[in-house]
């Protein structure tokens, strides 16, 4: 069934309605204008009467199921007097599944998720499992045994030519705790003709879960991932196809392995204004050439998946604007440090012996005072003295960045005070004089500072898992990804920086 259920497909078929079995339709997929229009519906929609999940039959064989459908509008039909006795319903399907069986959103009947990502090919590059034999001497050996082996009328040249895949299907499994998660190949392959004849392939992520999952959990932990992998990638990646599998239980096929087809009607928009993706030399991970740091930090990522989930969502986020760099961007880079869990940053900050007493004092001075807004806002600035603000937990995450490769990003802790300085200016208001004209030099600090937060949230939480930053960073780069793109243009930055703000104190 792949690659027929896709943008452009018209399929019609019957449907069964609450109230109403056997109701004809047409179901066409065009992402957010996807809809399924049923003819001679004997009511009319109201609360009640339409089920979010819808099942169907189309091409007289093909078992389909609609979930999280909602109305969209409805049109009646009259008689010859004028009375109404049929509708028209337009519906909308969030998700369209194809099956030899109809599912629904609860089942948990699904054992593992397979997914074609934007840009898999590159996020598990294996130069040697494709390939051509040009030697005119293994060719011509080759191809004298298959003419003896019996093939007719085989005409082998001076300079024959082969095509071969190495046979290696699977290129990474790691074991985790939501399930198996691994990289295959998938090729297809031409019989040959006076077309031509070779291989082309796909590269699919899989998940086998521990326990079976119903579609709602198995595409929330697929998505769990999507971060991790946008990350890796330095651009945003999507879901360009999914499967799901699942054991059949009855008949005689009880067992083997049943496979659905996921239409998404919502698939998020990419956009990619520089043009190229990512060089798989320049990815921070690489499963090929360095299988186990991969698995390290994958397993760790996914054991730490359900507490970041939050922050790592909003720095997609921020990699889905690419080359737009605007307050909205800056702010939510900041804020990435604020949602992450307690863990990950420090709860306290030590205060001396001084601080801790004219916090205390004050709260007494305050506290006795009348209530008013004033107050209260005073009382709880005392209370939060000494716990972590926003430039403590950022500084914490950029700690073992600059043990690591400090001298790639000097001043680095300098640089993530002004930002957050920036984006306080943003957030807060002017609450003092400004150290600098952010709005007329916004191209200048905002895009630096916004890549220096970035850059540092990803990088420690990479780093956390087990990532070598030191042998990334002694890497030459063709500058194709983001992390290798701050690392150069780092340093020029910085002294643009410095002469807007002013340099930092010795």
């Amino acid at each position: 069934m792949t690659g027929k259920w896709t943008d452009g497909f018209k399929g019609l078929g019957k449907f069964d309605l609450p109230s109403q079995a056997g109701v004809y339709g047409e179901l066409s997929l065009d992402g957010y204008d996807s809809k399924l229009v049923l003819h001679d519906v004997e009511h009319g929609l109201y609360p009640g009467s339409l089920s979010p999940t819808i099942h169907g039959v189309v091409d007289h064989t093909v078992k389909i199921s609609l979930l999280d459908c909602i109305p969209i509008s409805s049109n009646q039909k009259a008689d010859s007097d004028g009375n109404v006795s049929k509708h028209i319903h337009n519906i909308f399907p969030h998700h369209v599944i194809f099956g030899d069986i109809h599912v629904t959103d609860v089942d948990p009947i699904f054992t593992s998720v397979s997914l074609r990502l934007t840009d898999s090919t590159k996020l598990f590059y294996d130069y040697f499992t494709f390939g051509t034999i040009v030697d005119p001497s293994i060719a011509k050996e080759t191809l004298a045994a298959k003419a003896k082996a019996g093939d007719r009328d085989l005409f082998v040249g001076e300079h024959p030519a082969l095509a071969y895949f190495s046979g290696k299907y699977s290129i990474i499994r790691v074991p985790t705790e939501i399930g198996t998660i691994s990289a295959n190949n998938s090729p297809t392959i031409s019989l040959g003709g006076p077309t031509g004849s070779g291989f082309s392939n796909s590269i699919w992520l899989d998940i086998e879960f521990v326990r079976p999952q119903s579609f709602n959990g198995a595409i929330d932990l697929a998505f769990l991932l999507e971060p991790f992998f946008s990350m890796v990638a330095g651009r945003p990646q999507r879901f360009e196809e999914i499967r799901l599998l699942s054991s059949s239980t009855d008949g005689p096929d009880a067992g083997s392995p049943l496979v659905f087809n996921v239409y998404s009607s919502m698939k998020e928009p990419l956009r990619f204004p520089l043009g190229r993706g990512p060089h798989p030399a320049d990815l921070p991970l690489n499963p090929v050439w360095r299988p186990e740091e991969f698995a390290s930090v994958l397993t760790d990522w996914v054991r730490r998946g359900p507490d970041w989930r939050d922050a790592r969502a909003r720095y997609s986020e921020c990699l889905r604007k690419q080359d737009l760099f605007d307050i909205d961007r800056l702010v939510g880079s900041a804020n990435m440090f604020d949602i992450l869990p307690s863990a990950a940053v420090p709860a306290e900050v030590e205060l001396s012996v001084a601080l801790k007493t004219a916090r205390d004092q004050s709260r007494e001075l305050f506290k006795a005072l009348p209530d008013s807004p004033e107050r209260a806002s005073i009382l709880l600035e005392l209370k939060r003295l000494g716990k972590a603000n926003l430039k403590n937990k950022v500084r914490h995450r950029a700690a073992p960045i600059i043990a690591a490769v400090g001298d790639k990003f000097p001043d680095l802790i300098w640089v993530l005070d002004q930002a957050v300085n920036c984006r306080n200016h943003y957030v807060h208001g002017a609450l003092g004089k400004a150290k600098a004209d952010y709005a007329a030099n916004f191209q200048d600090l905002g895009g630096f500072f916004t890549k220096s937060l970035e850059f540092v949230f990803a990088a420690s939480d990479l780093l956390e898992g087990g990532w070598d930053i030191e042998a990334w960073a002694s890497r030459s780069s063709t500058l194709s990804h983001p992390f290798f793109e701050y690392k150069f243009g780092y340093k020029e930055h910085l002294e643009i920086a410095k002469s807007l703000i002013g340099k930092p104190d010795a």
